[in-house]
């Protein structure tokens, strides 16, 4: 019996030394990714957009042109400021909305919530910045879509058997997000009940630090927002 425990604990301490090694090589991987990274703006168009947010809005992982922001800039014709910055949590929302130019857009973008929910930041504390940030942002434009990464444990970049607990976190976290959202004439494009494509071919949609996405897997994420903004502005859409 002494022998099953002792190899138990040896199975268990060389997983644990893989994962490390392994996530260790994809942080770096990860982090000349960010460094490499541009937020998409657009200077000209017809309608206006402001982007905040975290590394996803800034489009880690994919040329700027076709990330979110990239996508929602040409689809509606809009000039775009983008205020996102890796790393960024919710708290750090209210910051990037000062720093914009404009007193009106059309359209406030709002990518955000994976590094709070990774994190374990206080769900009580998220949904108040995430208040204030959206009080903030009503002032500026009368349609604001929010969106949060899925299921993040499900990313190639958390181990396989603790994924599942970072998913239930962003799942709290969305619950947070719906009930703020709605409270605040705001949009949210849920994403966590959705059948994606993510899994069925990671290599596709995945960047290459197992995190951050490719430019498909920012167009599956664009086309969510597309069809989020037809319906609940469907005149808006209607004037393009």
């Amino acid at each position: 019996m002494k022998i099953f425990w002792f190899g138990v604990a040896a199975i268990l301490i060389l997983y644990v030394v893989y994962e490390y090694i392994r996530m260790s090589a994809l942080v770096k991987v990860s982090s000349g990714l960010i460094s490499e990274a541009r937020p998409y703006e657009r200077a000209t168009g017809t309608r206006s957009v402001l982007v905040l947010g975290d590394s996803t809005a800034v489009g880690v992982g994919s040329p700027s042109d076709q990330t979110v922001a990239g996508r929602l800039g040409a689809y509606l014709n809009s000039s775009v400021e983008n205020y996102a910055k890796s790393g960024a949590v919710i708290e750090d929302l209210t910051d990037q909305i000062s720093k914009a130019k404009k007193e009106q857009y059309d359209v406030v973008l709002i990518q955000i919530g994976a590094n709070d929910a990774i994190r374990f930041h206080s769900l009580e504390a998220t949904q108040k910045h995430l208040q204030g940030a959206l009080a903030a942002a009503s002032a500026r434009s009368p349609r604001i879509v929010v969106l949060t990464a899925g299921k993040i444990g499900a990313a190639p970049f958390f181990p396989r058997i603790l994924g599942p607990i970072w998913t239930l976190r962003a799942k709290a976290l969305r619950a947070r997000f719906m009930t703020t959202t709605a409270q605040n004439g705001a949009v949210y494009v849920d994403l966590y009940p959705l059948k994606d494509p993510f899994a069925s071919d990671p290599d596709r949609y995945y960047a290459p630090d197992g995190l951050h996405l490719t430019s498909d897997g920012y167009e599956f994420w664009f086309e969510q927002v597309q069809r989020t903004i037809e319906k609940r502005w469907p005149e808006f859409v209607e004037e393009l």
